[in-house]
């Protein structure tokens, strides 16, 4: 298992769990996350942890792995599928950030709902140096980041160090790398005194407003990367 779940009393954790390749997401590892994303939400953890062993957070989608009998198009969705499924729970969700988390990882610290950086974390959409358009990054960034700003992070995939992430808003807040499970927990602990139908209600309300693009949208967006992989990028 390259993926930990667990379930401690109102506290879920999702731990990546493979150190050896920074995390890389597998196209198993991804199925996982999903199962364990819907398994925190109908398990009624008010607070979901998500975490990784290793001196990387994660370094994005497994960029060499080809999976047989499963489309471009089918794979690219899997992301569209983790993203909805953590904005859909309506508890609170901590990601815990060091190291590097490209890709796929910067895309959890934007989707969780507090997302706390090591001093050494490096945050970045660096798809494009695979030879990849991230279009599916394109269309949410901006909805949690200026457009401007989101739009250079995809063209040039330059690496993000943590003061900078925080400033422009990838992550919510960065402590000493020591620091930092001791900071989830503080953040679980402060909060767990709070009414919980409060905390609830204003994730709801946070989704139900949001302008995150619908996913129509999102399912477009993996229609014309697919379309244009499969044409060779021309």
């Amino acid at each position: 298992m390259m993926l930990l779940y667990s379930k401690t009393n109102d506290v879920a954790r999702i731990t990546f769990d493979s150190p050896a390749t920074s995390n890389a997401i597998t196209f198993q590892m991804m199925h996982d996350y999903i199962d364990a994303l819907a398994a925190a939400r109908e398990g009624g953890a008010r607070f979901l942890v998500i975490d990784a062993n290793g001196s990387d957070f994660c370094v994005g989608r497994d960029q060499k792995e080809r999976v047989p009998d499963v489309t471009r198009e089918q794979n690219l969705t899997l992301i569209l599928k983790a993203n909805a499924a953590l904005r859909a729970f309506t508890g609170v969700s901590i990601a815990l950030i060091q190291g590097r988390a490209l890709g796929f990882g910067s895309g959890i610290a934007l989707h969780s709902t507090i997302s706390i950086g090591a001093s050494d974390a490096v945050l970045g959409f660096d798809e494009i140096h695979h030879g990849l358009a991230p279009l599916v990054v394109a269309a949410y960034a901006p909805y949690f980041i200026a457009p401007r700003i989101a739009q250079e992070l995809v063209i040039t995939g330059r690496p993000v160090p943590a003061d900078e992430a925080r400033a422009i808003g990838l992550l919510s807040r960065v402590v000493p790398r020591d620091a930092l499970a001791q900071a989830g927990q503080a953040t679980i602990e402060s909060l767990t005194g709070y009414l919980p139908s409060a905390i609830r209600l204003l994730r709801e309300y946070h989704e139900s407003e949001a302008r995150y693009p619908d996913a129509a949208t999102l399912e477009a967006a993996v229609q014309r990367l697919a379309t244009w992989i499969g044409q060779g990028k021309p």
